[in-house]
């Protein structure tokens, strides 16, 4: 798997201001651990063909206040404390103001264990994290998860 920086790509350059967004959606628990919980992804498969095992679920913190948050846009309602498994939730991405650290292509696509494989990646930190380096996460443009991402603000060429 060949992985290729970008300064540009897909509409989106590295520097851009973007408010990313989703409706909320019902998902079911399927894992409650003392730290994490776990959720079913309805919009990722399994990749049977993968090197690397994917179980179909997305972890998120337990806790309201865990750093771990800072790493993800997704939010669960309720709580994720309140939650046990079996338990029926709902997750989506309230207003989220980030800037475009790269722009990663993949070729072929990347071997992650879910299909559809990131071709385009956004790698994003939220705005109200900036200053901290390892805050941020990736957008797979071409994965299917209902994320609305509406450009605020190109980058300054220099």
């Amino acid at each position: 798997m060949n992985e290729v920086r970008l300064q540009e790509a897909g509409g989106y350059f590295v520097g851009d201001l973007l408010r990313l967004t989703s409706e909320t959606f019902e998902v079911q628990l399927v894992h409650v651990g003392v730290s994490r919980v776990s959720v079913e992804w309805p919009w990722l498969e399994v990749d049977s063909a993968s090197n690397n095992s994917w179980d179909g679920t997305m972890g998120f913190s337990r806790k309201s206040q865990s750093y771990d948050w800072c790493n993800t846009p997704w939010r669960l309602e309720p709580d994720p404390e309140e939650l046990e498994k079996g338990d029926s939730c709902f997750v989506g991405i309230p207003p989220t103001d980030v800037r475009i650290v790269e722009i990663i292509e993949y070729d072929p696509p990347a071997d992650f264990g879910f299909l559809p494989r990131p071709e385009l990646v956004l790698a994003v930190r939220p705005v109200e994290f900036w200053g901290d380096v390892e805050a941020g996460f990736g957008i797979n443009l071409n994965s299917g998860e209902p994320i609305e991402i509406e450009l605020i603000e190109r980058r300054t060429r220099a």
